[in-house]
This record gives structure tokens, sequence and C-alpha cells, in this order.
């Protein structure tokens, strides 16, 4: 008589682990994928096996370790490798294995719970603005973008919306982009984020990833259902290849997300996407209609100016005082670096390295005269 206990349980790995009962001593929770070797190396040997589990352990990770077939039959094997009275702990459970205890659920004798993780936003409407006024401070030069952002995410706090959110920052490279999200994050999800680099992207082999079309490999649905906040961040949007958009077609559109393998919700979703482009003309003709009209806000943001230059400039002076305090002053520092800054055309990036150049030019005077001989 099958009297296996069920208990599904969706978010992330912190989350699972958390939710699992406090074993005793006396208890030996097996993980699904030890015991699925255990019983192939039985059978390659001739013998039979018996090292059923009383407790069974099936995390997310298990799924990538067993073969395609063992993958498709999954909710059998689990069945096979357990006692009839078995306490199962299940850790967000591809498509096959949902269907599965689907179908017996109705069984008289078997009981499936679930437990789903709740994702936190900060809706604390007393500390909303001065949340933002640091954010302000942190980014520099872009205070359009923060105001914008400041409305999406006063949005965000006031509704209870349901299909993801998503916005695109634009402009070019190293002007503040990948910080905002971080300070987002950290005000707003408790540090929390998702980040994919889709520079990384290059070519047809990721399709598996994207689309979920070898079950037993990690995709992007396997990733969602992991993830430890509703903050996703997709960097570089124009670097990944154009045969890739149709995933995020369902990604941007849905309040449930579905590839080959997985089905996620991912009600309550932000998603903030980045790119180099800088217009929003650039965005329709290179990323396509279908995807521009699934953004819901562009953020532009802009070239430093002279004064956001200089405010840059100190801020990295003074990151790096530490390095440098027993032998120079900022000012020192400053009146070396200034010559070499350009009144525009500057970022965030440029100016690190010039700061360092430069502070490594005025250490290495002392020793100087010793390389000239």
């Amino acid at each position: 008589m099958n009297n296996r206990k069920y208990h599904v349980i969706i978010g992330s790995k912190n989350y699972f682990y958390k939710h699992l009962p406090t074993f005793s001593e006396y208890d030996e929770p097996f993980t699904f994928l030890e015991l699925v070797k255990e019983s192939d190396e039985c059978k390659q040997r001739g013998l039979s096996f018996d090292n059923y589990a009383d407790i069974l352990l099936v995390t997310n990770d298990n799924y990538n370790g067993i073969t395609e077939q063992a993958h498709d039959r999954i909710g059998v094997l689990i069945e096979e490798l357990t006692t009839d009275e078995a306490e199962i702990f299940i850790h967000n459970p591809p498509i096959v294995l949902n269907q599965y205890l689907e179908n017996i659920k109705d069984e008289e004798d078997i009981t499936i719970d679930y437990q789903k993780e709740e994702y936190i936003l900060n809706r604390n409407e007393l500390e909303f603005s001065s949340n933002m006024k640091d954010i302000s401070s942190n980014i520099i030069g872009q205070k359009e973008a923060i105001v914008e952002i400041s409305k999406s995410m006063w949005y965000l706090t006031k509704t209870k919306r349901k299909n993801p959110y998503v916005i695109m920052l634009y402009g070019n490279s190293s002007l503040g982009k990948t910080e905002l999200v971080r300070e987002i994050a950290k005000r707003f999800y408790e540090n929390k984020y998702y980040e994919r680099h889709l520079s990384m992207f290059k070519n047809n082999t990721y399709s598996d990833y994207f689309f979920g079309e070898k079950p037993n490999r990690r995709t992007l649905g396997y990733d969602l259902l992991e993830r430890d906040s509703n903050l996703v961040f997709l960097d570089e949007l124009d670097k990944c290849p154009e045969h890739f958009y149709s995933a995020f077609y369902t990604l941007f559109d849905n309040a449930l997300f579905k590839d080959s393998s997985y089905e996620v919700d991912i009600s309550g979703l932000l998603i903030i996407v980045t790119s180099n482009y800088l217009s929003k003309k650039d965005m329709m003709k290179y990323l396509g209609l279908p995807i521009y009209y699934r953004i819901d806000k562009f953020i532009k943001f802009n070239d430093f100016n002279t004064e956001s230059i200089y405010e840059i400039v100190m801020k990295e002076i003074y990151a790096k005082k530490e390095e440098y305090q027993d032998w120079f002053t900022p000012e020192q520092i400053y009146k070396a670096v200034s010559p070499t800054i350009s009144s525009k055309e500057e970022n965030a990036r440029t100016i690190k390295y010039k700061v360092q150049k430069v502070l490594e030019e005025l250490l290495f005077q002392e020793i100087r005269k010793d390389f000239e001989t």
C-alpha cells in the first residue's frame, strides 16, 4: 500500500533547507541522486537493491545529475527508491514530476502538501523618500533617471501588480546602470537579486538554457524557480543573440513563465534590463518591435557633464584614501590626475583607470631613479 507523504517546497535553496524538519539522530535521510547512483551500481554488478529510503530529499540540483530517460520517469523512480511509508521532500519539481504528483494525488493513502516562498518587496512608505535620496547620492550625474526609477518603485510600492514589470536602462557604458540595480536591490529587495549577463550567451549551444530543451540541464526556468527575490537583472540585452529573444516574450509578458522543463510563477517580478543603445529608435530597429513593446518603461542614462565628472573623480580619490594616505593627501592626488581628465566623454570606468594610473605613478617616483641607471 502506498502511504507516502510528499512535501513539495518551491523557492530558493535557503527556503528549501529552512523548511525541512529537524531530523533526529535516528533518522537517515537520503538524497535522490545518491540512491539513483547506488541503484545503478547494483544493476551493473548484478545485485539487488534493497536500501529503500524512509526519508528522501529530492533537491533541484538532483534533476541535473540523471539521464533524460530517468528524468522522464522520475516520479516512478522516486517510488522505486523509497518505502511505502516514506516521507519525500521535493524541491522545485520539473513539469514531468508535477504531472506525476497530479496523477496520484487522489490515491486514498497518499498525502501531498505544498509550501511556496513569498518574495519580499519593501513597501514601507515612510522609508521610501529616504531610500531614494540615498540611491540618488550614490548614483552621480543621473538625476532624471533617478526621478524615473523613483516613479516606478513608488508604483510597485503602492500597487500589487501581477505581471512582470520590465524597465530598460539604456545609454553608454559605465554611467551607473548596474550600480542603480544594486542600489534598488539593497533598499527594496533585501540585497537579493537574480543576475544574468546576456553577453555570455554567444551561440546556439545556449538554447537549452533559454528554452529548456534538455530536461536534465539547468535552464532559465530552473534558475527563476531558485531565485532569492523578485528582482531580476538582465545585463546587456543588446549583446544577446537575436534567436534567444523569443524566450523573453513569455518572460516579459506573463505571470507564468514556462519552458520545456519548468513552470514558474513570476507574479510581481521586477525585471531590469540594460543596454548600450543610445535611443529608443535604435532599440526598435535592433531589438525588434516584439521585444520593444513588451518593455514597460525606458530610462535613459545621460553622458556625464563637467560637474558630474569632477564629483566622480573626487569620489574615486576618496574611495582609495586608505591606500595612499600615508604618503599623499586627496588634494595632491587630484592635482596630479586632473590634467588627464577630459571635460566630456569620461565614464566611471575611465576615471577609475586614470586615478589608479596616477596613484601608481606618484608612488613609483620614490624608486624611479633606480630604474634610470
